[in-house]
């Protein structure tokens, strides 16, 4: 069964497709009540095609639920919304990536994080992590979107951006950095080297500590330096170990692996 009769099928009450007038005589509903709506439901489990929120929920069904409409997917909920542009975003509005080939995904926009607007508070069910609140570099392949008769009546929140949160692969940190959400190290699984995995597997930051250098290499091994020990990648092996804090490590990591690196979604420049 493709993806498109799959979603049909567990929705069960899955429209056809609306005229613009049958979608614009949608009840209204006010973004308090969806903002609402999106706090009830942290927590319920990611589902794919789930319609049930004690049981589980997918990414649209989520998005379908808080907006008070018949269960959608990300490519039918256009028959209840309009785009908008990036500026216009309010709390309650919608980001949405339509099904192409085999990705798709849409996430409530809560407000923005930093006054560039690279970051911004989500609400979202996605894979791996049920339905979350969290903070999302702005990424331009989605498509801002408004309910019709969606209220307006939260104003746009304070800028806040907290002081470690994930970031594609891994986590960011910058309590051992700017201490600003702003600048610090990643710790990640990328290029084949499982530092951010190996981290947790062992007992996260809560036994080793946050890190204090980027990636650099040392005797031939990728390494990086936490607060309490240092990762080590062996590329003979294609292994990684934690090691005990050399004192002088840090200091004769290269300069560059040593100055706060900005996050990760941020623009480079």
């Amino acid at each position: 069964m493709n993806r498109r009769a799959f979603l049909a099928a567990a929705a069960g009450a899955l429209i056809a497709p609306f005229g613009a007038s049958s979608a614009q005589a949608a009840s209204s509903i006010r973004a308090t009540t969806v903002l609402e709506g999106a706090e009830q439901y942290l927590g319920v489990p990611y589902i794919y095609g789930g319609n049930n929120p004690k049981v589980g929920l997918d990414c649209s069904s989520y998005v379908s639920l808080i907006w008070g409409i018949p269960r959608q997917s990300t490519d039918t909920i256009h028959n209840y919304s309009f785009e908008i542009g990036k500026s216009e975003l309010m709390p309650g509005d919608a980001l949405n990536l339509p099904f192409v080939g085999r990705r798709s995904h849409i996430r409530v926009f809560a407000g923005w994080a930093t006054e560039d607007r690279a970051i911004a508070w989500m609400y979202e069910c996605a894979r791996g992590r049920g339905a979350v609140y969290r903070v999302i570099g702005y990424n331009d392949e989605y498509t801002p979107i408004r309910r019709y008769g969606f209220v307006p009546d939260v104003a746009q929140p304070k800028l806040e951006l907290p002081l470690e949160y994930d970031v594609p692969n891994g986590r960011f940190f910058s309590q051992t950095g700017g201490n600003d959400g702003l600048s610090g190290f990643s710790v990640t699984d990328e290029d084949g080297i499982r530092f951010w995995s190996e981290l947790k597997r062992v007992g996260g930051v809560e036994k080793l500590g946050r890190p204090l250098t980027a990636r650099f290499t040392s005797f031939h091994e990728t390494v990086q330096v936490v607060e309490k020990g240092v990762l080590h990648w062996n590329p003979e092996e294609r292994d990684l170990y934690v090691g005990p804090f050399p004192p002088d490590l840090k200091s004769a990591a290269p300069a560059d692996a040593r100055e706060p690196q900005r996050s990760p979604y941020l623009p480079k420049h």
